[in-house]
């Protein structure tokens, strides 16, 4: 019961490996008499040769530092290939199997897309790849009905070139698509041109631990509590309203001083 197996090395596995290491060693050690969660095992299971594959190398290695800090145990280069009630079971490069006895096991290794995808792509008879993703034009439009847009991880965008891009499945890339398919709306009911989708990457963070994170910003290599206050920060811009975002912040500098 505390072996937790978490599926996937991007940013959601690595924050919730770290976030369930952090309350095991930490939160919780204090709150039970006769189970102590810091005997608790926390693997992170990764098909690369690495965690955070869309981060530069050095960033990845300083995250999987931080996530050993926090007790959870990297594997990289194993494949799930089999899931059930008693655990799952792990496959190396060369066809080695391992089972790991687990009541927890946690999927973060990505998602197929909605059915609505694979319906709409039915029926407009627009390209879907394996994961059920259907493809759009450059509007975001389905090939051949112009006035029906898709948008999100539902969707692979075809670029200038004709090629179908797989942008990353994160909320920015959605919140772009949104305000560009509200643009393309307003540009046709007043009769003017409009421009193809173009995804302007602001760059990527991830969180592991109290005071813990990693960023690539344009190239700007963040990591430690530098990393984790552009995490804080961040978050709290894109929180609606003015209001919330000073009690969210209140709330964390207690969290953060009082613990």
């Amino acid at each position: 019961w505390l072996t937790f197996v978490v599926v996937g090395g991007g940013p959601t596995g690595v924050e919730m490996a770290g976030q369930i290491g952090e309350l095991a060693l930490d939160t919780l050690r204090r709150d039970f008499r006769n189970v102590d969660p810091r005997s608790a095992r926390i693997l992170l299971v990764e098909a690369a040769d690495r965690v955070l594959t869309t981060f530069p190398p050095s960033l990845s290695a300083k995250a999987e530092r931080s996530l050993r800090r926090l007790g959870v145990t990297v594997l990289t280069g194993r494949t799930v290939v089999g899931i059930d009630d008693g655990g799952v079971m792990l496959a190396d490069g060369d066809g080695t199997t391992e089972r790991v006895a687990s009541r927890v096991v946690i999927w973060a290794a990505g998602v197929t897309a909605s059915s609505l995808a694979g319906r709409l792509g039915e029926l407009a008879g627009a390209e879907r790849d394996r994961a059920g993703r259907v493809t759009v034009e450059p509007d975001l439009t389905l090939p051949g009905r112009a006035e029906v847009y898709a948008v999100g991880d539902m969707v692979r965008v075809r670029d200038a070139t004709g090629q179908a891009r797989l942008l990353p499945g994160v909320a920015p890339v959605a919140m772009q698509q949104g305000r560009h398919v509200a643009g393309v709306i307003r540009a046709r009911l007043a009769d003017r041109p409009h421009h193809p989708f173009h995804y302007r990457d602001k760059g990527n963070l991830a969180t592991i631990g109290r005071a813990a994170a990693v960023a690539d910003i344009h190239g700007l290599k963040l990591s430690g509590f530098l990393a984790w206050t552009t995490w804080l920060l961040v978050h709290l811009w894109y929180l609606i309203g003015f209001q919330n975002r000073v009690l969210v912040l209140i709330r964390w500098s207690v969290s953060f001083l009082t613990h």
